[in-house]
């Protein structure tokens, strides 16, 4: 998926001589060439901000260049610069490089009152005539009860039409032309139809608030809280709020606000079938017709941080500093400051974050990043209060925080401290196969409870038939158990998954020599060593290499 992203903007770096169909130094200035090679490595290096920047100096001194107009498009389409795109959209449109992201892009920016003037003429791709469709609609049906009416009933869109996508779009235009009955069928066909339920709530669940019905929206506001959990939507639960207070019902969202949400919904689902760079470029295309569709944000941001552009993610997390998703954001943004080496910044943000709201996100992150930075005693502390708060207020345990407390303890106060915590994972996750794998892999090391740990990583090798660590932890436990020859089988496709580590190499290597296969045991034994061991598995192989398996120790707890 990134290497689609590099590309479909065209921000590799390889190949970037005058040769290969890139622009050659002798096709325009030395400077925009130089330029356009800044560009592709801003790109490259994952810098969306410079790669725009760039691109734009070049274009500036080869405005003629249909290859530099399309890089110059897309990289400040994705970079969230719409100033820029708006200026070279045009040309763009007319180009082969972003030529159809580029016509849809027009009439996004026409429908939100920008300055530039749309082509004639609709993408040749489904999807892409599908969003033109209902940008147009939008535009034609302004203001107007009549054409809003006729939009509806007769969407365009192609094959997308009838297959529940535009069922947004459809509640959406009846709700414009006052068709209540008919727009209340919408929202509810939406709800059913795509696999975006808070979405889909939170737009029925106004619709219901514009129609005074407040009771209606508050039921179905609690029935979708009741489906989620603990992991509730925060719209959702703003929305719940609101309503209770008796504040005022969201008004009928702008056209362009309207075709914002009606893009949205088959634009988010996108991944299913499109590279996750395809969908980001389209949920900035949403966020040109409405900056302001915090969800669209919040689901940008995360596109953004898979295809690991980083800065641009935190960026969209920290425009959300007001709203449902703000403390969300926040979190999210502290996280990925944390991810790209800012650690000392990162915990000051998580430490600001928790005292501000002691909620109990930003106190998690705070315990996520100690745990991670090797402060297990200020983590476990912050982990066994908010576990102690849920019991207290009879909320249902969250798995994670009695274990990754367990992790924590083990590491400062030993695994009799450890194991309840691990057990109360356990109970509330019994099919979690990293609860399953930590737990019973331990059991069997300390050779208390062998058996009841080989099942429990059994059954998590069961549901995580791919997991190096997890096999490792099944062969160990045969070996435990004096089956060599099963605990050589999964020990080999433990490390056909995972060859990099080095516990399994140690393991594999004490399950040959236990087999009388001398030579292949040393082998893993030295591989492992090169792989930078713990000081405690160091000392464990070098003992093994001078003395043998049988000189012990016979495991390390």
């Amino acid at each position: 998926m990134r290497a689609a992203l590099i590309i479909l903007v065209g921000l590799t770096v390889s190949g970037c001589t005058s040769t290969g169909g890139f622009l050659a130094p002798d096709d325009a200035p030395q400077s925009a060439y130089g330029s356009f090679l800044a560009g592709r490595y801003a790109g490259a290096s994952r810098d969306l901000d410079a790669s725009s920047e760039y691109y734009a100096e070049a274009l500036e001194q080869a405005p003629g260049s249909a290859l530099i107009t399309g890089r110059a498009f897309l990289a400040s389409l994705m970079a969230g610069d719409f100033d820029r795109a708006d200026d070279t959209a045009r040309a763009a449109a007319q180009g082969e490089d972003g030529a159809r992201l580029a016509r849809l892009y027009l009439l996004a920016a026409d429908l939100a009152g920008g300055t530039v003037e749309p082509l004639q003429g609709e993408p040749a791709d489904p999807f892409g005539a599908m969003v033109a469709s209902v940008i147009e609609d939008w535009k034609t049906v302004r203001g107007s009860r009549a054409r809003a009416l006729e939009a509806a009933e007769t969407p365009g869109g192609g094959p997308f039409a009838l297959s529940g996508h535009l069922a947004v779009h459809r509640a959406l235009l009846f709700e414009s032309a006052r068709d209540y009955e008919r727009a209340e069928q919408a929202y509810r066909a939406a709800s059913g139809s795509i696999d975006l339920h808070d979405f889909t709530t939170v737009l029925y669940g106004e619709f219901l608030e514009r129609r005074g019905r407040r009771a209606d929206a508050i039921a179905l506001y609690q029935g979708r809280l009741a489906q989620t959990g603990e992991r509730e939507d925060p719209e959702v639960a703003a929305a719940l709020d609101r309503v209770r207070n008796g504040r005022r019902a969201p008004r009928f969202p702008r056209a362009e606000e309207a075709a914002a949400r009606a893009i949205f919904a088959p634009s988010a689902l996108l991944t299913s079938q499109a590279p996750v760079d395809y969908t980001a470029l389209y949920l900035r295309l949403v966020q040109r017709l409405d900056p302001d569709f915090a969800r669209n944000t919040m689901a940008l941001g995360a596109m953004l941080e898979g295809l690991d552009l980083l800065d641009a993610a935190v960026e969209a997390y920290e425009s959300l500093d007001r709203g449902a998703f703000a403390a969300d954001a926040a979190v999210q943004a502290a996280w990925l400051e944390y991810r790209q080496g800012r650690t000392g910044a990162a915990l000051d943000r998580a430490r600001d974050l928790a005292a501000a709201t002691r909620g109990e996100g930003p106190r998690l992150l705070l315990a996520d990043m100690l745990r991670a930075s090797d402060r297990c005693e200020e983590a476990a502390e912050i982990y066994r209060a908010v576990h102690a708060e849920r019991e207290a207020a009879g909320r249902e345990v969250d798995w994670h925080v009695p274990y990754f407390a367990g992790l924590c303890l083990q590491r400062t106060e030993g695994w009799a401290a450890a194991e309840p915590w691990l057990v109360a994972a356990l109970d509330a996750a019994p099919d979690e196969p990293r609860v399953l794998n930590h737990l019973g892999y331990n059991w069997i090391v300390i050779g208390e409870r062998v058996e009841e740990g080989f099942d429990l990583v059994a059954r998590a090798a069961e549901l995580a038939p791919e997991n190096g660590a997890i096999l490792d932890s099944l062969g160990w436990g045969h070996f435990k158990q004096g089956r060599i020859e099963d605990a050589v089988l999964w020990l080999e496709r433990a490390i056909e998954r995972s060859p990099e580590d080095p516990t399994i190499n140690w393991h594999l290597g004490d399950a040959y020599a236990a087999s009388g296969r001398t030579l292949e045991a040393r082998f893993q034994w030295n591989r492992a060593l090169e792989l930078d061991p713990d000081p405690r598995e160091q000392a464990l192989l070098e003992r093994r290499l001078e003395f043998g398996l049988s000189a012990g120790p016979a495991d390390l707890e």
